[in-house]
């Protein structure tokens, strides 16, 4: 059981320990330090709770594994069955009595988010400047494009701001959706490919790929690039053009990776050949192609240019699965799912206490217990509390809920009426905001 949340300090992280696996104990929090692939569990971080996951464990044939001391079980602790068998310390026992502290409030959560607010706010103020700068041609452009790229991906690859990354992406901040869905696949693609354990190069070639996909959009005529309403045959072909418009216009480019245009000019094939422009299909299609395939496609469906035709992140993730099992990798689509959880951000949740929730943050140390924050109309609306599952162990999630199930109160509250996107904005400007929809 994890221990309680710390206030925010500036003190620095506990360094992970490296620890061969014959000498790793019940209680340890480990990081497995490996592609999920490689190994059996919903997260390759996770604490050690029975023998079975320590034999399985010693099994995978690692050097070593990360163990992280803050998390872990302490030797020294008093201990006590759980009712549910899990060891808890008689420190985390008391934590739950009458004396304990009062819960987090989304304030304390954006504190410690500031680092990586700064350089997305910063990405996001130069997005639509860059993008304009490029399909004119301009070199300045690129450099500060691969400038904003090189510091997402210092982020991504960042254990202590990554899991931040997801709820930073919001549509609250861009008025142009075009902009907004280069960010987002920009963004997200990073983070799925940090699933495969990818070098620091490779995303940051597939960030680059992700922002600059659709920059050739711009060519199509205007109900084409707005793609509201049914299009014709005529124009769908007509659209499958913007792809060589994309690369004509990053030809311009010397200096750019040929492993970027890679990536751009495949992420609309589809692994059965049915995609285009060239009908590729299988291993004729790069890993990073695949991703970013599979982000394009998640972006539309959660981010459709009409908003009633909007899907739930779990809708979305839903029909991926069930659906895009022989159009796009079921290896991507499945590392998207254990990106963002089976409750991914934007999604309300019911718990074990019978309260309900919207998850707002991914939780890359354990993916079924994420950031939610918590219906209260006694608590004001502009700070919510907040329970982080991987802290509150006492709580649970018992399912998603849909919509239409939530009262006004409810969806005013959690300001349902803002799902944009499949993320929230970190500065929660929306929770400020009053519904033109409330009532």
């Amino acid at each position: 059981m994890a221990k309680p949340p710390s206030p925010p300090s500036d003190s620095q992280p506990s360094p992970l320990l490296q620890v061969k696996p014959e000498n790793l104990k019940i209680g340890m929090y480990v990081d497995l330090n490996c592609s999920w692939f490689r190994h059996p569990f919903s997260s390759k971080t996770f604490k050690i709770t029975t023998e079975k996951e320590l034999v399985t464990i010693r099994s995978l044939g690692l050097d070593s594994v990360l163990v992280d001391p803050a998390l872990s079980d302490s030797e020294k602790e008093d201990s006590t069955e759980a009712p549910d068998g899990e060891r808890t310390s008689s420190a985390q026992a008391s934590s739950s009595s009458g004396s304990a502290a009062p819960p987090p409030t989304i304030t304390r959560y954006q504190e410690s988010l500031q680092q990586a607010n700064a350089v997305y706010k910063q990405t996001l103020a130069q997005s639509k400047t860059v993008l304009h700068d490029i399909r004119t041609g301009s070199e300045a452009g690129l450099a500060t494009a691969k400038e904003m790229v090189t510091q997402l991906t210092d982020l991504v690859m960042d254990d202590s701001t990554s899991s931040a990354m997801g709820s930073l992406l919001g549509a609250q901040d861009l008025d142009d959706i075009n902009v907004l869905h280069a960010m987002n696949v920009t963004v997200l693609s990073m983070l799925v490919g940090r699933q495969f354990d990818l070098s620091h190069a490779d995303i940051q070639t597939l960030g680059t790929a992700g922002l600059l996909h659709d920059i050739g959009d711009q060519q199509l005529p205007l109900h084409l690039r707005t793609r509201k309403g049914t299009l014709t045959a005529e124009d769908q072909i007509a659209f499958q053009r913007h792809v060589d418009y994309s690369l004509g216009m990053l030809a311009k480019f010397p200096g750019l990776p040929s492993g970027v245009t890679n990536i751009i000019g495949q992420h609309h094939e589809r692994i059965d050949g049915s995609g285009y422009p060239s009908h590729l299909k299988g291993d004729a299609l790069s890993l990073l192609s695949r991703i970013l395939m599979v982000v394009d496609e998640y972006d539309r469906l959660v981010n459709a240019p009409d908003i009633r035709q909007n899907l739930t992140p779990t809708e979305a993730l839903s029909r991926l699965y069930l659906t895009g099992k022989t159009t796009f990798s079921e290896e991507v689509v499945v590392a998207l799912i254990q990106m963002l959880s089976v409750y991914p951000p934007g999604t309300v949740v019911e718990l074990n206490d019978k309260s309900l929730g919207l998850v707002v943050s991914i939780n890359l140390q354990a993916r079924m217990r994420p950031l939610v924050i918590l219906y209260d109309p006694t608590v004001d609306q502009d700070n919510p509390n907040i329970a982080n599952l991987s802290q509150a162990t006492h709580l649970s999630i018992v399912r998603s809920v849909l919509r239409n199930e939530l009262s006004p109160d409810v969806s005013s509250y959690l300001n349902l009426a803002r799902w944009t996107g499949y993320f929230l904005n970190s500065s929660m400007a929306t929770l400020q905001e009053k519904q033109a929809t409330k009532g």
